[in-house]
């Protein structure tokens, strides 16, 4: 009977030694994994900050353009008595920005539904009204 291995055998000097693979350590081994677990942490942490907090989201219902203004209407979802801070901004026809404002927004009676109405004045004409972010008003910084 003949011993079966599991690697094959080379000829002796042929083909340099044969090394036998390492090991990692433990210790190393589960520093790693707490490292991973840390960064992924950290990146899910903003990732969430940047896109997951849908509570101060807007969206435009309707805008008017004059010639030196555009009126946006817009709704905000807030929380229950929540203040936000949105910045409403006008584009020319060649996609530059002509007009732009920060507006304070207060929870209405329904604040997942607050409307919002803005007359913002430009120094072009505009051809649209948008609501380029909403955030959560910073009561510390206003006075």
């Amino acid at each position: 009977m003949t011993a079966q291995t599991t690697h094959p055998v080379f000829p002796s000097g042929r083909y340099g030694r044969q090394r036998t693979p390492r090991r990692v350590p433990r210790p190393v081994l589960a520093a790693g994994v707490v490292a991973l677990l840390v960064i992924m942490t950290f990146v899910g942490f903003r990732l969430y900050r940047a896109y997951g907090e849908q509570d101060y989201s807007a969206d435009v219902t309707r805008f008017t353009t004059g010639e030196n203004a555009v009126d946006v209407q817009f709704v905000v979802r807030l929380p229950d008595g929540g203040q936000a801070e949105c910045i409403v901004r006008a584009r020319g026809e060649d996609g530059a920005e002509v007009g732009r404002a920060t507006v304070a927004v207060t929870a209405g009676a329904e604040p997942s539904q607050t409307v919002v109405e803005y007359h913002l004045a430009t120094n072009g004409r505009p051809v649209t009204g948008e609501v380029e972010r909403c955030y959560p008003h910073d009561a510390e910084t206003s006075s």
